[in-house]
């Protein structure tokens, strides 16, 4: 990808993902949400490669939390992911951004084999339906901005599998990718991805997957994506 479209999808990334806190300061977007418990609410972007980590470092400081870094893309911030070494953040979580176009994941999903509902809020029968099929309930998603839908897919009214997407900067973000166990390889992911790609009005679609998750990056490339960049996370 050229440098102009990573940071478009990083820019699509944080649009697309709850902060209760979102601010720009010297070379860093600093994002804090006490209400969510992931990294990604609550971990510091580099928007400039020599940007000084006390930065970050102070922000944190003053809420009481612990100073995160997203070093990425991780290929072109290389020297901060030293410096962070040497001052002690230790790595985790390293995952990668993969990404397709719309009609390309249109034509590798197939007709969906199950029936897709999408709510415009995280309502309590989508909060349901993730439990059930044994994922984890995400508190404050009602704070991502429109345009979003929460997916459920269903077999004979049973919920099997859940997602969500969410628009912005002509991008399309899928999160919260969770199938039942006892249906996993049975076309409900690309049911959901159809799905949503159906209803997006984005040309193009990514999503973050566990770098050491070969058998979900091994699904998603065989439905078009390919990787965009990888990132982790240094921890203070």
């Amino acid at each position: 990808m050229r440098a102009s479209e990573t940071f478009e999808l990083e820019r699509a990334a944080v649009a697309t993902w709850p902060a209760t806190t979102v601010e720009r300061r010297d070379g860093w977007l600093l994002r804090h949400c006490p209400l969510l418990a992931r990294r990604r609410s609550n971990s510091a972007l580099p928007l400039d490669p020599l940007a000084d980590p006390e930065v970050v470092e102070r922000f944190y400081a003053e809420r009481s939390s612990p100073a995160i870094v997203q070093v990425s893309p991780l290929d072109e911030r290389s020297e901060l992911d030293a410096l962070l070494a040497g001052r002690g953040y230790r790595a985790e979580a390293s995952t990668m951004i993969m990404r397709t176009e719309r009609e390309a994941l249109l034509q590798a999903c197939p007709p969906p084999s199950f029936e897709v509902r999408l709510d415009d809020a995280p309502a309590p029968r989508w909060l349901a339906a993730v439990a059930d099929v044994g994922g984890r309930p995400e508190p404050s998603l009602d704070r991502v901005p429109a345009p979003v839908a929460f997916a459920t897919a269903l077999h004979g009214g049973v919920p099997v599998g859940v997602g969500m997407f969410a628009v912005a900067d002509g991008w399309c973000g899928v999160y919260g990718m969770h199938t039942d166990a006892g249906w996993r390889r049975r076309g409900v992911a690309g049911s959901l991805l159809r799905a949503g790609a159906e209803w997006a009005s984005a040309e193009r679609v990514f999503l973050q997957v566990e770098a050491d998750n070969s058998v979900a990056r091994s699904r998603y490339e065989s439905l078009g994506f390919i990787r965009a960049h990888a990132y982790h996370y240094r921890i203070r």
